[in-house]
């Protein structure tokens, strides 16, 4: 059975408001049920108005408009377009509006086909928003933001780029982000980028010199993301920062730090000269009398091979422990940059010991070490770490002053922690730790000294953070004072030391 179908019935219940126009005048000739329910309007009223009386004038649509346009379909074919309704209430309400040219009954026609947009305007007007808040976000950060290709195209730039590098965006927009670095960090940032492209979410810290627009070269650190799957960015997220200043900055205390040294170490020589003179005049008064001994025999004619062997061996024997002592102090005095090499840590306290002894056997202070039997390697700054063993290995003799020189004892020991560090520290059995809060002894200036600058402790410090160690004080099992600084164990990337040193 044919059912015979109604058109006005499909028209009448369209899902979209439809509008019959006459191609001439524009005149509304028809509309359904949805176009009333759209502009707020009766049917009946809709047929007597004028496009322009139910379109807003304030948003550019008007009769004369909506003519233009009957008129373009007519000519070019099919018009989609976005218009504004006006409604009774006096609200607009935006649609989108699809124009054909028709033959209705025979007679050419234009037939609309309006539909809300309200949802889409709104999501679009959200959009927009959220664009401009990370736009407004994008551009007050410091840090440069940059989206590269995997060759290291510049395929996006943040703002900040003139900021950072004193270039605008359009100035590097589809450069190689290569151009303007050194040729090894090109390479190594190359080969970065290479790595990241094949890694999924995995961050990558980088760091390289690059050319700044007015010809300085800048250090910047950032990182790297991959996110070439990613279709809203398609490319490797970049984000970088200048750090040039704070690595000067970083170097100035750096080599303040290393001056300080020096000159704490020079005043701890000049403290201990009269102990270095005696300590020296011992061998060197050796030496005169086995000389001055072998002299007197030749001339008596009683100097034969075997005594004179004797005699240039204990000559060589003093000989060589003034040459310790004066190396020892020379080592320690010397002024140096600042240079990690791998090291055994028992070869750094034994290297110091004759100078710590050389003290202590003045004051009367026997030394005792207890010291690893394995090797225990460390990156370190030998001079420095010597500096501070040192410096507590006198604060404790110093400590032991009034002590009964029976009860006096300095004790150096080395042991290995389970966290792959390893411990020096350094026991006297003087007067103890101050009872109101000890941490104030690390201070800058702060000594109980009389003659003291109070940069001793605050130094070591500063000397052991720098080695990304730890120091600290506790009290001693003789009640004196024990202080420990650990070490981490070295990794194997740093020098080995001269073993001619």
């Amino acid at each position: 059975m044919q059912v015979k179908t109604n058109y006005q019935d499909v028209f009448d219940h369209a899902n979209d408001a439809i509008f019959i126009h006459d191609e001439d005048t524009g005149a509304i000739l028809d509309a359904n049920r949805m176009a009333a329910s759209l502009t707020g309007y009766p049917v009946e009223q809709l047929l007597r108005m004028d496009v322009g009386d139910i379109s807003s004038a304030r948003r550019g649509c008007d009769s004369e408009a909506a003519r233009v346009l009957i008129q373009r379909v007519i000519h070019d074919g099919p018009q989609i377009f976005e218009w504004w309704l006006r409604r009774p209430d006096g609200s607009d309400l935006p649609i989108e509006v699809n124009l054909k040219h028709i033959i209705s009954d025979g007679h050419p026609r234009v037939i609309a086909l309006l539909r809300d947009i309200r949802e889409r305007k709104e999501a679009e007007a959200r959009l927009v928003e959220r664009e401009a808040y990370y736009r407004r976000l994008i551009g007050s950060i410091s840090d440069g933001i940059a989206i590269l290709d995997r060759l290291g195209h510049i395929r996006w730039v943040g703002p900040s780029i003139r900021q950072v590098l004193g270039f605008r965006e359009r100035e590097v927009r589809g450069f190689s982000v290569f151009r303007r670095m050194d040729h090894d960090d090109a390479n190594r940032l190359a080969a970065l980028l290479e790595k990241a492209a094949h890694d999924d979410g995995g961050v990558f810290p980088l760091a390289y010199r690059i050319q700044h627009r007015d010809g300085s070269w800048r250090q910047h650190e950032g990182s790297c993301v991959n996110l070439l799957e990613d279709k809203c960015v398609n490319g490797l997220l970049i984000t970088f920062r200048d750090v040039t200043s704070r690595l000067e900055a970083e170097a100035r205390v750096r080599q303040r730090d290393m001056e300080l040294s020096h000159m704490a170490r020079l005043s701890t020589t000049g403290e201990m000269a009269s102990a270095l003179a005696h300590e020296l005049n011992q061998p060197f008064f050796a030496i005169m009398n086995f000389v001055g001994g072998a002299i007197r025999r030749a001339q008596a004619g009683k100097l034969d091979e075997a005594t004179l062997k004797g005699v240039l061996e204990s000559t060589r024997v003093q000989a060589e422990r003034a040459g310790r002592i004066i190396r020892t102090v020379r080592n320690f005095t010397r002024k140096s940059g600042y240079h990690r090499e791998t090291v055994d840590i028992r070869t750094i306290v034994e290297e110091i010991a004759p100078f710590i002894e050389i003290e202590a056997r003045a004051r009367r202070i026997p030394v005792r070490y207890r010291l690893l039997r394995e090797p225990a390697q460390v990156d370190c700054d030998w001079v420095l770490i010597e500096q501070v063993i040192s410096n507590l290995a006198r604060n404790g003799i110093e400590a032991m002053v009034d002590t009964p020189p029976e009860r006096r004892q300095l004790t150096l020991a080395t042991t290995l922690t389970a966290a792959g560090t390893v411990n020096v520290s350094i026991e006297d059995r003087g007067h103890g730790l101050p009872r109101a809060n000890p941490d104030r002894m690390f201070d800058a200036f702060y000594t109980t000294k009389k003659e003291g600058l109070g940069i001793g402790l605050s130094l070591c410090r500063s000397i052991i953070d720098s080695h990304g160690g730890h120091l600290w004080a506790t009290r001693g099992t003789g009640g004196g004072a024990k202080f420990h600084f650990s070490l981490p164990l070295a990794t194997g990337e740093s020098t080995h030391a001269d073993p001619d040193r």
